[in-house]
């Protein structure tokens, strides 16, 4: 619509005419129905983003509802998970301090028995020290009364045999002493007293014939057994 300008300087309202009155009416109509199917075109939009947005909508429900579900299980899942390590947590603490209660016990056992131990140890050395002190002792007297007892034995073979010496030499003299007095006897019974007494004289001085004055001489003691005996006593002390 145009806007008619005053003429001469004069100002005239100006008046609004609608375009549908401008227009053909067939180019009415066909706006009209472009628009009405452009409505319905928008309308058939609108309804279908509408039913996929209550259709995702629906889904996100689904999802969220889904997703809920498994949070709730997962809080249990994890709740229970959380009960069972504690439980277990518990359960192995009081295990290992049951554990470690029974190592200190068998530990304590075990020190008590071992020094039990080292002091029966210390004991019986010192019994086996003992003993042996007590066995030296035992054996050094023994040393002593056997190196005594030789002695005395040694002293008692020398006084014996001095005394087998002398009863020796006592019963050869008494020996010739018989055979002297047989013999004069004999000389007596032969020849008469004058001749016994000459051969007792005889006898006594000129030793005629060299056999009956001479079987008179007493013997030598015989000392070097003594001696001998001595020597070998010394040696064995010596050995001792």
């Amino acid at each position: 619509m145009a806007d008619k300008k005053p003429e001469s300087g004069k100002e005239d309202a100006t008046i609004d005419v609608p375009q549908i009155l401008t227009k053909p009416l067939p180019q009415i109509l066909d706006e009209m129905d472009a628009n009405i199917r452009a409505a319905l075109e928008a309308a058939k939009r609108a309804e279908a983003a509408a039913r996929e947005a209550r259709a995702a909508a629906d889904a996100a429900t689904k999802a969220s509802n889904l997703a809920e579900q498994r949070a709730e299980e997962a809080r249990k899942a994890g709740e229970k998970a959380a009960a069972d390590a504690t439980k277990a947590a518990a359960d192995a603490a009081a295990k290992a301090e049951k554990i470690a209660d029974a190592a200190t016990k068998a530990a304590e056992a075990a020190a008590k028995k071992s020094e039990e131990a080292a002091r029966r140890a210390d004991e019986a050395i010192k019994a086996a020290q003992d003993a042996a002190a007590k066995a030296k002792e035992a054996a050094d007297a023994a040393i002593a009364a056997s190196e005594a007892a030789a002695k005395k034995a040694e002293k008692a073979s020398d006084a014996a045999r001095e005394a087998a010496e002398s009863a020796s030499l006592a019963a050869e003299e008494a020996a010739q002493r018989a055979s002297d007095a047989a013999q004069r006897a004999e000389d007596i019974a032969r020849g008469g007293p004058h001749r016994g007494r000459r051969g007792h004289r005889t006898g006594r001085g000129a030793q005629p014939g060299g056999q009956r004055g001479g079987s008179r001489r007493p013997r030598p003691r015989r000392r070097g057994s003594r001696q001998g005996g001595r020597s070998r006593s010394g040696i064995q002390e010596g050995r001792r």
